[in-house]
């Protein structure tokens, strides 16, 4: 079944994305600070915390991935992990701010290891796969998913602005518990409206609002994955534009402090990221619907590395840092937006090539490519001015130190987009984009009317679509 998704669908999918961003945001850009500076963890642990972190990531992606695969509920394969996490990264999100004071250095350490692992490899990785593959459930129609994912765009990053915005005075006026508790109940708040406001319309009988989902075995979906070519590129897609948010963004700090000399220019650079992904995203539908998707990334990644070339003229100009900011905005909005409604159209082509649908496991390379990213970009960023010299204890750094940040902040930036342009220019499943519609919207039908059809013949039907006999 394929139907046109109403507005009231799609602002609550995007509170579903706002209320995920809070955790991303939070654990971005203050959970090191916590445990450096709170809680008295060095900081060399805190970063093989989060390495580890991240090679446990890439196993709980997949394994999530085929959990929702499996999934037949009567509310369908992704909606019941929302509901499920919600509550769940509530606790997570709690427990991972309220380190025990009376612990040893030790175990306050083991206490990090397990409340990080457990909210971000388990609790966020169930939320995160279930939110994205509940895309691809809920419409056959790319419009619709492209609007609803630029509508997220547009709440993730009013939420960002938040988040950034008033978390350290909330935390100096309340502590970080009634941070943790506020921010945890309001991420399973919005999770929540997300469940009981969107539908996973595909497969659902329209008078019972029960959805009937055939589960898919690993034995059946992994293979199908792996000759999935645009599996890999959506992957390589989020891998880049994290690596780019992550490098560029954790360089931010040092090179206001080290090369404008004006630590106050990190408000103005912020703004000149976020409004313009916030305003790009009230047209992005309109764009991808008159250009398509690949023509839209092309543009995009195009800007990102204009807006990183823009400051590389001179990069010790505020000026040309905030009006290539903006340039670079643009283009970033637009590429997350468009990402998030290719792994749905990701999902609809293995299907239609392979006859396996597998939303978890497709979805799982969205989650994965975006942990990998945050975790690559900044890592390589910190071993570029560490290679530099860079010091911060050190009242003055050195040429070759502030000459290390330039490269990390507007360089690597620059070979990351370059690499993001030649990946979008591989994302050609746009040709298929017609087709795939009309033979997946045959193939439903054809399965809501099977009550119609003898039960052998219907069974032969199956069996034959999934042995790949029935050609499209």
């Amino acid at each position: 079944m394929n139907m046109k998704v109403s507005v009231k669908e799609k602002i609550c999918y995007g509170i579903g994305s706002g209320g995920g961003n809070i955790i991303t945001q939070i654990l971005g850009t203050f959970l090191t600070a916590y445990y450096t500076d709170s809680v008295g963890i060095a900081a060399a642990a805190v970063g093989t915390m989060m390495l580890v972190a991240r090679l446990l990531d890439g196993i709980s992606d997949v394994l999530m991935g085929g959990i929702v695969d499996k999934t037949r509920t009567k509310w369908g394969k992704a909606r019941p992990w929302i509901l499920i996490s919600a509550p769940v990264i509530c606790i997570g999100l709690i427990l991972t701010f309220n380190v025990p004071e009376s612990l040893s250095s030790s175990a306050k350490l083991i206490y990090a290891y397990i409340t990080y692992v457990f909210l971000n490899c388990i609790a966020f990785t169930a939320y995160m796969i279930s939110h994205t593959a509940l895309l691809s459930r809920v419409t056959l129609d790319v419009n619709d998913r492209q609007s609803m994912t630029s509508i997220n765009q547009i709440v993730n990053n009013i939420v960002q602005l938040i988040v950034t915005g008033f978390t350290i005075k909330f935390v100096t006026a309340a502590g970080w518990r009634s941070v943790s508790i506020v921010y945890g109940l309001l991420t399973a708040l919005m999770l929540l409206i997300c469940f009981w406001g969107v539908r996973e319309h595909l497969d659902m009988d329209a008078e019972t609002e029960e959805v009937k989902v055939e589960t898919v075995p690993l034995k059946e979906a992994v293979p199908a994955i792996l000759k999935n070519k645009y599996f890999y590129l959506v992957a390589a897609l989020f891998i880049l534009v994290l690596s780019i948010a992550s490098g560029n963004g954790s360089m931010t700090v040092y090179y206001c402090g080290n090369i404008l000399k004006d630590m106050n220019m990190m408000t103005p650079l912020s703004m000149a990221l976020t409004l313009p992904v916030i305003i790009g995203n009230c047209f992005v539908p309109a764009i991808v619907k008159k250009m398509g998707h690949q023509k839209t990334l092309i543009l995009s990644s195009i800007l990102m590395l204009a807006g990183f070339l823009i400051v590389a003229i001179n990069p010790y100009s505020g000026t040309l840092a905030i009006v290539g900011t903006v340039v670079r905005g643009f283009g970033n909005g637009a590429i997350f937006a468009c990402g998030f409604a290719l792994s749905a159209q990701v999902v609809d082509y293995g299907e239609w090539k392979f006859n396996v649908r597998s939303e978890g496991l497709v979805n799982s390379c969205v989650s994965f490519g975006q942990k990998v990213g945050l975790g690559l970009g900044a890592a390589i960023a910190s071993w570029i001015i560490a290679a530099g010299g860079y010091v911060g204890t050190a009242k003055v750094q050195t040429a070759s130190a502030n000459s290390a940040i330039i490269f990390a902040y507007v360089w690597f930036g620059v070979i990351l987009a370059a690499l993001l342009l030649v990946v979008s220019l591989l994302l050609n499943i746009d040709k298929y984009e017609g087709q795939i519609k009309k033979d997946l919207e045959q193939r439903t039908q054809s399965v809501s009317n099977h009550k119609r059809i003898p039960i052998k013949i219907f069974e032969q039907i199956k069996q034959d679509r999934r042995k790949g006999q029935c050609v499209n």
